[in-house]
């Protein structure tokens, strides 16, 4: 082999290495394993199978560059255990190695691309994750080619394990925030379901507002615990059914710092404080805690206060009853520029009432 190949094989197998543990979005993840892999190895084809141990079952996970009608089996089942290759014995996986005899058969009129493909174990710490493979001919692929895809298999197996780790401990967090801000609505019955409505009015505006995903999950946890500082103010505030004294409207307008204040001893929170912190600030500069005016403002704290707002209108309280959703839309319309940012405004207006004309058209 020509030792420039060499070089230049090793050089992408880093640069792939790099990429795919450079993220801990599992999408992003697979994306990448599925596009650096199909540079590496100069194919247009590229699958990830993914094995359930407990069942046996492989299943196709994601691909690319296969047409719909050429991934029409989905899983298999009862397949045969596999783990590493062995280039030096030329036993790099094929399909017919791993499922059984009577699924290869039906493989050649159902998705007879898959005969052509060979395949990498996604193995880390002798745990077999599934498969990684591609489309070409073993025969014509070189010796150190074939020893990097498989390196490259392990190294997309432990990307894909941190990732699915990552994900799994990010979605135990956000129900340990969502049945916190559940115990925290509960103590005020008039506000039952509050933090889920200003959850999904916040997330409907990100979609608008093209956020990116991170934005998104931050602004998500923001939503969630906007009220988390409700937890410092007294049961009788929070349950009383007139209008506040003075003394009482300044320990309910404390919340939000209590709550960025709580949120502080978490440094995986600090995007997540200003969306807490700020959400009672007013664009004219009117609001609380710190008068902040205009962007000045952090854009989390802008959606979540139309939301929140928007919410508080169209439910009943104990010193207003609700109005409908049209009336709330005007009156947050009215007050855009003073209370609301407007651009943030007018996305929501038009969001809500989109919404509204398909239900209609639905009915």
């Amino acid at each position: 082999m020509k030792e420039n190949e060499i070089i230049e094989s090793l050089r992408s197998f880093h640069d792939i290495s790099k990429a795919i543990n450079s993220s801990l979005d599992i999408d992003e993840v697979v994306k990448l394993i599925l596009d650096k892999t199909s540079v590496l190895m100069t194919t247009n084809k590229v699958l990830i199978l993914l094995l359930d141990r407990d069942k046996m079952v492989l299943s196709i996970y994601r691909s690319l560059g296969f047409d719909e009608d050429e991934l029409k089996v989905r899983s298999f089942r009862d397949v045969r255990l596999f783990d590493h290759c062995i280039v030096r014995r030329g036993e790099v996986l094929g399909i017919e190695d791993v499922i059984q005899e009577k699924d290869f058969r039906e493989l050649t009129n159902a998705m007879p691309v898959l005969l052509n493909m060979f395949f990498a174990p996604l193995e880390i710490k002798g745990n077999v994750l599934g498969l990684l493979g591609v489309l070409d001919n073993k025969e014509g692929v070189s010796e150190i080619k074939l020893e990097i895809f498989c390196a490259l298999g392990s190294q997309a197996a432990v990307a894909i394990e941190n990732a699915s780790l990552y994900k799994r401990l990010s979605d135990g967090f956000l129900h340990t925030a969502e049945s916190l801000a559940a115990a925290i609505d509960s103590r005020d019955p008039y506000t039952g379901g509050h933090t889920r409505r200003v959850e999904d009015y916040s997330l409907r505006l990100a979609d608008q507002l093209n956020l990116l995903k991170q934005e998104k999950e931050e602004l998500r946890l923001a939503a969630i615990l906007h009220d988390i500082g409700k937890i410092g103010i007294d049961d009788a505030i929070l349950r009383k059914g007139g209008a506040l004294s003075e003394d009482e409207e300044l320990m309910m307008k404390s919340h939000p710092e209590i709550g960025a204040r709580i949120l502080g001893f978490v440094e995986e929170m600090r995007n997540v404080i200003p969306g807490v912190r700020y959400h009672h600030e007013r664009f004219d500069g009117r609001g609380y805690p710190e008068g902040l005016k205009g962007e000045d403002i952090p854009l989390y704290a802008r959606i979540i206060s139309i939301a929140d707002a928007y919410d508080a209108l169209t439910t009943d309280r104990p010193y207003k009853k609700a109005v409908d959703k049209d009336a709330a839309l005007e009156e947050i319309a009215k007050d855009k520029s003073l209370r609301f940012d407007p651009f943030i405004v007018d996305t929501f207006y038009r969001i809500m009432k989109l919404e509204r004309k398909d239900r209609e058209m639905e009915v």
